[in-house]
């Protein structure tokens, strides 16, 4: 399991980012129907786990909420000051159709100062692995290009630094970082850089027990991911 220096400083809450054993995971964890939507919900102390259909879930009670991935991005967040935790379901296609614009204009309504937040972005898979169609990135840029306009992009045209466990290249049109995409989303809600911790562990090619989506494509394993999770000690 992987834990957020960050987050881990907050001395209120519990958090963890598994591997395909489930281990550490609550008993009583709330988690989401995902769709990789851009929806967001507040859950409820009673609300049954598996049937709301979002892909962001937040709360201000004690109970604990996750999120499922096999390479989408998962993201943690917790204040520092209050018993406010969210967790949040990052795919490509949330991403791009603002899912996180709609989680903080959620943190907003619900009276959550941003300035003491802490985002924690946990394993994915990275550019070291995630080849894209030129397609899907020039649909990015349509969109929100403009957030890096000027600086090193989300994505790349020549293929990153990798390993001998990383994905075989099929095309080699692109490779996109979820990651930094998230980062450059998170910077545009006006989260600042030293609020973010960011993991850099690869679902692809760690060889950490992470289950792959992509992975599981190439080599035929079994379907396998992992939840990751977090709680306020506060209510």
């Amino acid at each position: 399991m992987y834990f957020s220096e960050k987050l881990s400083a907050i001395t209120h809450i519990e958090h963890g980012f598994g591997t395909t054993t489930k281990d550490g995971l609550p008993a009583n964890a709330f988690y989401l129907h995902q769709t990789h939507s851009n929806k967001v919900i507040e859950a409820g102390i009673n609300d049954e786990s598996g049937k709301i259909a979002a892909d962001a879930v937040f709360t201000k009670s004690s109970r604990p909420i996750a999120v499922m991935t096999a390479d989408c991005l998962p993201v943690l967040v917790s204040s520092t000051t209050t018993p406010f935790v969210a967790a949040i379901h990052a795919g490509w296609k949330g991403l791009s159709t603002d899912i996180i614009k709609n989680v903080f204009s959620a943190f907003s309504l619900a009276g959550v100062d941003k300035s003491s937040l802490r985002v924690a972005l946990g394993p994915c898979i990275m550019e070291c692995c995630y080849e894209v169609q030129l397609q899907m990135i020039r649909d990015i840029e349509s969109i929100q290009g403009a957030l890096w306009a000027g600086q090193q992009p989300p994505w790349f045209s020549s293929r990153p630094a990798h390993n001998a466990n990383s994905a075989v290249a099929t095309h080699g049109e692109a490779w996109l970082s979820l990651s930094k995409y998230c980062i450059f989303l998170l910077m545009a809600e006006g989260i600042n850089p030293d609020q973010i911790d960011e993991a850099a562990i690869c679902t692809y090619c760690s060889n950490l027990g992470l289950g792959s989506y992509r992975r599981r494509q190439h080599q035929s394993e079994p379907k396998t991911f992992q939840y990751s999770w977090i709680r306020s000690l506060l209510s």
